[in-house]
């Protein structure tokens, strides 16, 4: 192999090595693109969660306050229906 050849075929792996540091690059910049969308994508799902957290936490303290009243009316139902049963009734 002569002189020429062998600068030949360093140019011609030079050119492949530029081209596919080239390409290196620009996979890099896709990839750094799609990890941007991503963490966008993550962002957003955190904010959609957190409102989700805050709306079920109103509906579990409202069903507390439901609760509370439901079990308050029927205490009283049966407060005054035994009221009515052995004080009010005069059974033989």
């Amino acid at each position: 192999m002569d002189d020429s050849e062998r600068l030949a075929r360093i140019e011609t792996l030079l050119q492949e090595g530029n081209r596919l540091r080239s390409e290196a690059i620009a996979l890099q910049k896709e990839s750094l693109a799609m990890q941007k969308s991503l963490v966008d994508e993550t962002r957003a799902n955190i904010v959609k969660a957190g409102k989700v957290n805050d709306q079920a936490l109103d509906i579990q303290r409202r069903a507390r306050v439901a609760a509370k009243v439901i079990f308050g009316i029927v205490f009283i139902l049966v407060v005054y229906l035994s009221y009515l049963l052995f004080f009010r009734l005069n059974l033989p």
